[in-house]
């Protein structure tokens, strides 16, 4: 048995604590805020109302529905979802509004009345997109990643043209619409990956069957019920929630992680995960000599230019 720090308490922390406290781990999470979530906490106002502090799209019900089923749970034993519908809006210049449907068949008529033989092209489209999402969940998203011998895989070698992991995702939309508005609603999705159409595989097409066919939910009672189940999850595990515990450095020795340092106190730990947002952890949370990358290498990185770059018609 290890004794192992997690930094932070947001989603991967969380799913991280659960894993490894079942596994037989001594786990401790270190959030420095006063309430768990991370990005995903909730403010509460004295008056009642609840507002959440940053996700508000649940996409692929199935991996939340995988991950609660690992340590024999439902999702519905800790919150219950909604499906929207319309599923999103996407607001045009002069106030022209698409309510996107929750129903596939009224998705294909509006496909059809803004482009005229677009509804037979999305079919055609999300048939290979399921397909690669199939392939890319059961396939890539739950492998380890520790070594290249994990994807000899025969359906994964087989299907990697299908895939189209070295196809600009930008150009393999263009080939099925071609008007503004259907390719602003198919580039849209992968902006959630915090990357540009033109600089993204066509293998997360993936992404528009996770949107457009399995729905976009909401948690009743707001992101934060999400947070609450796995961290129910985690402590029936034996996981030691820290609230009000600012990790202000880890701690190594010969390249290594021996503990952090939290509220000035030193704590030793076998190992320490990092769910914080990397350029933190990098910059904020280790030595110079310890880091992966320099200041310039984040300077020089935009996360705020894909709203005028992919969308100048709005």
């Amino acid at each position: 048995m290890a004794k192992i720090a997690i930094v932070g308490s947001g989603f991967s922390g969380l799913s991280a604590a659960c894993y490894l406290s079942k596994a037989g781990h001594e786990v401790h999470v270190f959030e420095k805020n006063a309430e768990i979530g991370g990005r995903a906490r909730q403010m509460k106002t004295d008056n009642g109302y609840v507002f959440d502090m940053g996700p508000s799209w649940y996409w692929m019900p199935d991996v939340f529905e995988r991950f609660f089923g690992d340590f024999g749970h439902e999702v519905s034993d800790f919150y219950q979802l909604k499906l929207l519908n319309p599923s999103f809006d996407i607001v045009f210049k002069d106030q022209d509004v698409m309510h996107v449907p929750a129903d596939y068949k009224e998705l294909c008529d509006m496909f059809e009345s803004i482009e005229p033989g677009s509804a037979v092209k999305l079919q055609k489209f999300m048939d290979d997109a399921k397909f690669k999402y199939d392939v890319g969940m059961k396939k890539l998203v739950y492998k380890p990643g520790l070594s290249l011998t994990e994807f000899i895989d025969k359906e994964l070698i087989t299907g990697v043209f299908k895939l189209e992991v070295f196809s600009s995702f930008a150009k393999h939309v263009r080939k099925y619409f071609k008007h503004p508005k259907l390719l602003a609603l198919m580039d849209f999705p992968v902006l959630f990956l915090g990357a540009m159409p033109n600089d993204t595989p066509a293998m997360y097409s993936l992404m528009n069957y996770a949107g457009l066919k399995l729905g976009t939910w909401y948690p009743e009672g707001g992101f934060g019920m999400i947070i609450q189940g796995m961290a129910k999850l985690a402590k029936n595990q034996g996981t030691k929630i820290h609230l009000n515990a600012a990790v202000e450095q880890i701690l190594n020795e010969n390249k290594k992680a021996k503990g952090v340092l939290v509220n000035g106190k030193e704590q030793l730990f076998d190992s320490v995960i990092a769910a914080a947002d990397y350029h933190h952890v990098e910059n904020s949370l280790l030595k110079p000599e310890d880091r992966n990358y320099t200041e310039k290498y984040w300077d020089k990185k935009n996360i705020c230019s894909f709203q005028f770059n992919i969308l100048p018609w709005c």
